[in-house]
């Protein structure tokens, strides 16, 4: 399946690369379908009992729901963090977060991917929270 091979390139590049990297991380991302009128904050999931993968999602969320508060006031950040039992998760050997970004069938989260700025503006936050993580 895709998510095999994905799973397999990863763990590939982890093993090659786990005498010499400091650290190794993954972050998955993914975008749903659900209702149209379900919208997604920013979900974060992390494989049960994985103390560091914990500690990696709820670092991401609070770098995101920071700058939400400075950059939207107002808006509310209703994203969270739980286990799951994910493939991805379960079958990446370096600490992974799994990020459920968007709601693909709901207009506010579409923006979210769709606007350039808005995009952006996530994945910058998501490479500060990454920074965040790693200086801790």
């Amino acid at each position: 399946t895709r998510l095999a091979q994905r799973a397999n390139i990863i763990n590939g590049l982890y093993r090659r690369n786990q005498n010499s990297a400091k650290g190794q991380y993954t972050i998955v991302i993914h975008v749903d379908s659900r209702s149209n009128s379900q919208r997604i904050d920013i979900f974060y999931y992390h494989k049960k009992n994985n103390n560091a993968g914990r500690r990696f999602a709820q670092t991401l969320h609070r770098r995101v729901q920071k700058e939400y508060a400075e950059h939207q006031p107002g808006r509310g950040y209703g994203g969270t963090i739980t286990w799951r039992s994910l493939y991805m998760l379960e079958n990446v050997q370096p600490t992974t977060v799994y990020i459920e970004l968007a709601n693909i069938r709901n207009k506010r989260d579409q923006d979210r991917l769709v606007i350039v700025n808005n995009r952006q503006a996530v994945a910058n936050w998501l490479c500060e929270g990454v920074k965040d993580f790693v200086r801790e």
